[in-house]
């Protein structure tokens, strides 16, 4: 899958959003703490991928919560 298309909403300085519609199986949004620079390289991996599909785990109550690696 390309993480091309995948919708990022800026939250605040480092705090980032996949909103919940972005796949039908999301049931909350997937929050990605980085910065900018940061940011930039995960649309190169599976992060935001992998950000979405903890997301759509059972039992989820408010949002994901991604700390990527450097």
């Amino acid at each position: 899958m390309s993480t091309r298309n995948i919708p990022l909403k800026q939250i605040n300085k480092n705090i980032w959003e996949i909103p919940k519609e972005f796949k039908p199986y999301m049931r909350v949004p997937a929050r990605i703490i980085a910065n900018e620079v940061l940011i930039k390289d995960l649309y190169k991996d599976q992060t935001l991928i992998q950000a979405a599909n903890v997301s759509s785990l059972p039992g989820i109550k408010k949002y994901s919560v991604t700390l990527p690696d450097s």
